[in-house]
């Protein structure tokens, strides 16, 4: 929500839906005002969630920058059947910025990330670096654990090697 509001972009979380939503109460893309607290309108631009399959839980998030949209008319997304899906792109439709890079999203976003968990979030070039300071045992807060998961380092191609 907070990175939507930095792109002038108003979001709002709908009652008994997961999720970042735009314009409920409204009827269509690129109203910057949300209406009155109702689920009509409501577009998804935001999607949070969870997986766990044999003891490994995954979780992230997704916000829709640029998306085709149109990809979502194959699927039911979230399970979500009777609302719509919408961009920070599309909702920003004749705002006069241009829409921003997926990176500096990403950059807003993880900043945005730190200040509500008050963590510095520290970039990362890639899944190499990440393999590399796994390796190294180059970790960069104190709190962080002394050895690299064990999925870290099956990607890694690091032989696990159990402690005497």
């Amino acid at each position: 929500m907070r990175v939507c509001l930095e792109f002038e972009v108003r979001t709002e979380r709908v009652e008994g839906l997961t999720g970042v939503w735009c314009g409920a109460g409204t009827k269509g893309p690129g109203t910057r005002d949300p209406g009155p607290e109702t689920a009509e309108g409501a577009r998804k631009i935001g999607a949070i969630g969870i997986h766990v399959a044999k003891g490994i839980t995954s979780h992230g998030f997704a916000l829709n920058v640029t998306t085709d949209l149109r990809d979502f008319e194959l699927i039911v997304p979230c399970g979500i059947a009777d609302h719509g899906v919408t961009s920070l792109e599309l909702e920003m439709g004749g705002a006069p910025e241009p829409v921003p890079e997926l990176e500096t999203v990403a950059d807003v976003a993880a900043r945005q990330f730190g200040q509500v968990f008050q963590e510095q979030v520290l970039a990362v070039d890639g899944l190499g670096s990440l393999r590399e300071q796994a390796a190294a045992r180059v970790f960069p807060a104190e709190d962080t654990p002394m050895r690299a998961p064990a999925e870290v380092e099956r990607l890694a191609g690091v032989e696990r090697q159990e402690r005497a």
